[in-house]
Parts: structure tokens; sequence; C-alpha cells
């Protein structure tokens, strides 16, 4: 699914257990997004950009943490035009990131390579498509097989499609349903309060973000490594392994030793949905290997160190050490999750903050444990769908 879908309405159910100015909308825009509040600048919604090293920039939410997250982007300038890691997740992300590429430099973009088949990071093609219409769609050829294939069904290819964009949104009328719904609730922490009613901004823009979506599919494909050379930055795209899905891509820069990793990293909480535990742990030690200068993560602000790094490669551990005598007793999943207690690793990675516990436990605790169990009882673990 795309991560609005595939992370949240699995997060929010599991939730339910445990002046902003408004938008005139236009033809075609549900009547719901009319006239609602949308992101404050207190949201941290909308990217920015900042410059990481000589002729390198990242396009980021100045807030890391969203229910619905965009995918961070990386413009690396070449001689002969701009190199883009990731997309964005909707063609409004698209449009912001083309802005914010032109604002600092004059080059085409001639090529994005995308890091995963999750929305939030591909769904912003469109906007940079016809912005640049020579640009270069580059994945591995995994994740190729799911953004042409089952895990992106539901999205239309190459243009807009009314009847898969009709299914689209009324996905999106469920989730502002729940969102309403929790809000109305008494017993809703202030925290949990605050949360939800920023989510709920972030749901209307992203109703309007979300008009005329379409996937563009990658026009180039690689297995293992892909080079796009310049004299003075170039570019290695490589397949690591199997990590966070079976199809991710990292993309190094050997000159200035700035790796963009796509979701192998995310802060302040990695994503442990479908992922591949063992897999991932050796595809992160072969980035960190490398010795990086700066890590760009797939969300959240770039880091010049691997105290990060480190911090998710222990976790991964940890909660695969955890999980592996429960599975060997047989210990059902469900009650694996329960029993499971990696309260030391959330104080590292959210400290005391409340809103950010929830998400832990949902985006990282249950997904990772299911992932870790199907790991250690020998069965398959799959992508899943759009």
């Amino acid at each position: 699914m795309h991560r609005f879908h595939r992370l949240t309405v699995i997060a929010l159910a599991a939730a339910l257990a445990c002046p902003s100015p408004s938008f005139a909308a236009g033809p075609g825009v549900p009547a719901a997004a009319n006239a609602q509040a949308l992101p404050t600048a207190q949201d941290g919604y909308f990217q920015r950009i900042e410059r990481v090293a000589d002729g390198v920039w990242l396009i980021a939410q100045p807030q890391p943490f969203h229910i619905q997250p965009i995918g961070n982007v990386v413009v690396v300038e070449q001689e002969d035009g701009l190199v883009l890691v990731d997309a964005g997740g909707s063609p409004g992300a698209g449009r912001r990131i083309v802005e914010l590429v032109r604002s600092v430099s004059d080059k085409p973009v001639k090529a994005v390579a995308i890091t995963h088949w999750h929305g939030d990071h591909a769904l912003g093609l469109s906007a940079i498509a016809q912005a640049w219409p020579q640009v270069e769609v580059i994945a591995t050829d995994t994740t190729a097989s799911h953004l042409r294939g089952r895990s992106m069904k539901a999205y239309p290819k190459g243009v807009p499609d009314a009847t898969q964009q009709a299914a689209f949104d009324q996905r999106l009328e469920g989730l502002d349903t729940f969102l309403r719904d929790t809000l109305a609730r008494p017993d809703l922490s202030v925290a949990d309060r605050r949360g939800f009613e920023a989510s709920q901004r972030l749901l209307n823009q992203y109703r309007l973000d979300t008009r005329d979506l379409y996937l563009v599919l990658p026009t180039r494909t690689f297995g293992e490594r892909l080079l796009l050379d310049d004299p003075r930055r170039p570019v290695e795209l490589r397949h690591p392994g199997r990590a966070n899905t079976d199809g991710d891509l990292v993309a190094w820069l050997p000159k200035q030793r700035v790796i963009a990793t796509g979701d192998l990293l995310v802060a302040p909480i990695p994503f442990g949905f479908n992922a591949y535990p063992a897999d991932w742990l050796r595809s992160l030690q072969s980035v960190k290997a490398l010795q990086p200068a700066v890590w760009i993560p797939g969300h959240g602000p770039a880091m010049r160190d691997d105290g990060y790094a480190d911090r998710v490669i222990a976790l991964i551990s940890h909660t695969r050490d955890a999980v592996a005598p429960l599975a060997a007793r047989k210990v059902g999943v469900d009650q694996a999750k329960k029993d499971i207690d990696l309260s030391a690793d959330r104080k590292r990675f959210v400290g005391e903050d409340a809103w950010l516990t929830r998400w832990f436990d949902r985006y990282w605790t249950q997904p990772f444990t299911d992932a870790a169990y199907r790991e250690a009882t020998g069965q398959p673990i799959e992508q899943g769908e759009g």
C-alpha cells in the first residue's frame, strides 16, 4: 500500500485498542476537502531544502514524524544535469519539489532514482516528469516489478484514471471518518488529541495533493549496481540486499562520502512493516562499512556520524533476539507481540514523548515482531499491496 494506507490503516486501528487557511477547492476536489484546516507552520509538513554537501541538497519535512510522511529527496548536481534520489509522495509534493529544485539550480533533472516501491517515495514523479519530460526513472529490477505489478495495482500507470482516483478518494473518506471519530472521544490524552488534530490537517492537505494521481514507471532498471558517472559527483546506485523491502536502492557519492539510504534508515522511528530482519541487518552493516561522512535517511534529517545507524542496527538485533526464543517455544505471534519488551530501545528512540511512544509500538514493535517471527519460523515475508 501507499504509506498512508499500508502503515496508517494498521497503525490507527491498533491505536484504538490501546489557525490554518481554508482552501478554495478547484474542479474535481472532493467536497470534504473544502474550507477545512490545512497544516500549520508548526506542523512541519511542507518540505524545505538545505545544502548538505557541495552540490548536494536534501529536501525534507521540517518535522520528521508524520502518520503520513513525505519521503526525503536528495538532489545531486552533475555537469549535465541533476540527479534526484526519490520523488515525494503525491503530485502536490512533487510540484513543491520542482519549485525547491529550481530554487537551487537552473539545470534540468536528468534522472530520478527510486529507492523502493512505497508511494511516499514514488508518487511525486508525475509532477517531476511534467517539469522535465526527458527525465530517466531508475529503479532496481525488483522495485520496478512492484511498481508495475501487484504491489501498486491500485494506482493508474502513466495517466490519471477517474475510476481508480475515485477508489483512492473513497479510502481517504474512511480515514477521515476514523480521525473524526477518534477526536470525538473524550478520553484522549492531550498529546494524542494534539497529534490526531495535526493528522487531520495533514489528511486535508493530502486530499488536495493527490488529485490526478498516477505512477510514472521506471525507464531503466538494474540488478546490483549502476554508476551515474560525473567528474565531480559520481553517483553509485546499489542494491545492498533485501532490507526494508526486497528491492531497496541506496545512492553512494564516493567523493563526498554521502549515502542516501531510502528507508533502510528512517528517523525518529524506523518502519518495520513487511521487512526482512536478517537481510536488513546485513544490508545496513554493508552500508556502514563504506564509512559515510553524511547519512541521508528516507525520512528525517541528515546525520553526520554513525550514531543513529548503530541504534537501528542494535534495534534490529535486539528485536530478533527477543522474538527467537518465543518462536522456539511456539508462542503464537499475537502473544509474542504482547510478551516482547523493547522498552529500553523505545526510550532510546523517542524518550518520554507520549505521541511518538504510541507510534513506535505501532510502526516498529508490532510489525517487526511479526516479520521476525516469520523469519524465525520459516514463513515467507511478502511485500504488501497498494
